[in-house]
C-alpha cells in the first residue's frame, strides 16, 4: 500500500496511526497531538529553547505526553517529518502543529521504507537526546514569543486539490464520434497544460469521457490510476492493460473528461482470459465483467500490479 496524501494529512493518518501496537515519530515542530502518542511510544522532535521560544514546539504538551510515559526526545535542527506506526510509516514535509500550509506526504507499508525510518528514527533516540522531567520544567518556563503570522487572521482554504490513491477496473468502449470543434480546442489547451506541467514536448495522452453522475465520474480524481478493458468493435474478446496514471480530471458541461498516461508503450497488455486469471490469483472477490467500473483499495491494486507479470 503505497498513498499520497495532500489535504489534513494527520486526518487521515489518525485512525491507522492511533490502532496501531506503537508509534514512533521524528517530527520536527509539534505543537498537537495528531498520531494518539501513548506510554512507550518514542517521539523526536526539536525541543531547542529557540524553537520552543518562538512556538514553534509547544513544551506544555510535551509534558502532558511525558507524564503521559511518552519517551521523548530533543535534536535541535531537525527537520524531518517521518512517523512509524506498526508496519505502516509515513513521510513527507508535515508537522504536527495545526498549520494551513499545503503539505505532501506518502503513507506506505513498503517495508523496505519502514524499515528505513525505524532505524532513522532508532538512531536519533539516544540516551543523550532524552529529555528528563527536568529538563521539560525548563523548557515550560520559556517565555514564547510567536513569530511568524499572527494567530486569529484570516486563512483562505487550502487550494490544492486532493490527489487520488485508488484504483479502477475500468471497461471502457471506442468513442463513436469524433470531438466537436469547440471540443477538440479544449483537448487540445489541456494536453498544452500537461506537457508542461510534466516537462514534456508533444507527449500523447489518452482520455476517457465518462458521466458525471457514475460512482467513477464523481469519485475518480487526478491521482488515481486506472486498469483499462478495451472493447474494440473488431475484437470479439476484450483487451486489457496495466495501470496507468489519471493526470487530469476536466469537468465539461455534461461529462468528465478524464486524461491518463498514454497505455502504448508504457503498460503492458493481455488477454481477457489472462487478466481473469491476474484477478483470481490476486484474491478479487468480486466478479470483472467487460464493462465493469470497480474501485480497488490500494492494497488490492499492489497486489494486482505485481501478479500482473507472473500470471502465465
Amino acid at each position: 500500500m503505497n498513498q499520497m496524501l495532500t489535504d489534513q494529512v494527520w486526518r487521515d493518518v489518525a485512525k491507522r496511526a492511533r490502532s496501531a501496537p506503537s508509534r514512533k515519530a521524528a517530527i520536527a515542530y509539534v505543537t498537537t497531538d495528531d498520531i494518539g502518542l501513548r506510554a512507550g511510544d518514542v517521539l523526536v522532535t526539536d525541543a531547542s529553547p529557540r524553537s520552543i521560544r518562538s512556538g514553534q514546539t509547544d513544551a506544555k504538551l510535551l509534558r502532558r505526553l511525558h507524564g503521559a510515559g511518552v519517551i521523548i526526545h530533543s535534536r535541535a535542527g531537525l527537520h524531518s517529518k517521518v512517523a512509524l506506526f506498526g508496519k505502516h510509516a509515513i513521510v513527507g514535509s508535515a508537522n504536527m502543529s495545526g498549520s494551513d500550509l499545503i503539505e505532501a506526504s506518502v503513507m506506505t507499508d513498503n517495508p523496505v521504507i519502514v524499515s528505513g525510518v525505524a532505524a532513522f528514527i532508532e538512531k536519533l533516540s539516544t540516551a543523550r537526546t532524552k529529555l528528563s522531567t527536568r529538563e521539560i520544567k525548563r523548557l515550560c518556563a520559556i517565555e514564547v514569543i510567536r513569530t511568524g503570522r499572527l494567530t486569529g487572521e484570516h486563512r483562505k482554504s487550502n487550494p490544492v486539490r486532493r490527489l487520488g490513491n485508488a484504483t479502477w477496473i475500468l471497461g471502457v468502449k471506442e468513442v463513436r464520434d469524433d470531438p466537436t470543434e469547440r471540443q477538440q480546442k479544449r483537448i487540445d489547451r489541456r494536453t498544452r497544460e500537461l506537457n508542461e506541467q510534466l516537462g514534456t514536448k508533444e507527449g500523447d495522452f489518452a482520455w476517457i469521457v465518462w458521466g458525471k453522475k457514475s460512482r467513477f465520474g464523481r469519485e475518480c480524481r487526478a491521482g488515481d490510476t486506472v486498469i483499462r478493458i478495451y472493447n474494440w468493435r473488431s475484437r470479439k474478446r476484450p483487451v486489457v492493460t496495466r495501470r496507468v496514471r489519471v493526470l487530469l480530471k476536466d469537468p465539461e458541461p455534461n461529462r468528465n473528461r478524464f486524461y491518463t498516461e498514454d497505455p502504448a508503450g508504457q503498460s503492458n497488455e493481455v488477454s481477457w482470459s489472462r487478466f481473469q486469471r491476474i484477478v483470481k490469483e490476486a484474491g478479487l472477490p468480486r466478479t470483472v465483467k467487460s464493462m465493469s467500473a470497480l474501485k480497488l483499495d490500494p492494497a488490492m491494486a499492489e497486489i494486482i500490479d505485481r501478479k500482473w507479470a507472473r500470471v502465465r
